[in-house]
């Protein structure tokens, strides 16, 4: 049930993000043109690796964080409950 309820969430956020750029794409013709598409996948493009850049970084930041809990939690001693 809970897969179920996360692939319906998926799928909405999908639909609408398609909304979305759609509508920005439409937005930004109307402003900017057609004669200046280039200039736009240009600041597309490396606004596009400036956040994967920071995306990446997060993950490595959060998997090093999760790599020393778990050497923590494996190097300590098992404590066993006394009654």
């Amino acid at each position: 049930m809970k897969l179920a309820k996360i692939i319906v969430g998926e799928m909405l956020l999908l639909g609408a993000s398609i909304l979305v750029f759609r509508s920005v794409w439409t937005l930004l013709d109307q402003y900017f043109g057609s004669a200046n598409l280039w200039p736009m996948l240009v600041i597309g493009i490396i606004l596009t690796i400036g956040g994967l850049v920071i995306v990446n970084h997060e993950v490595e930041c959060e998997m090093e964080e999760a790599r020393k809990h778990d050497r923590s939690t494996a190097n300590s001693p098992v404590q066993t409950e006394k009654p």
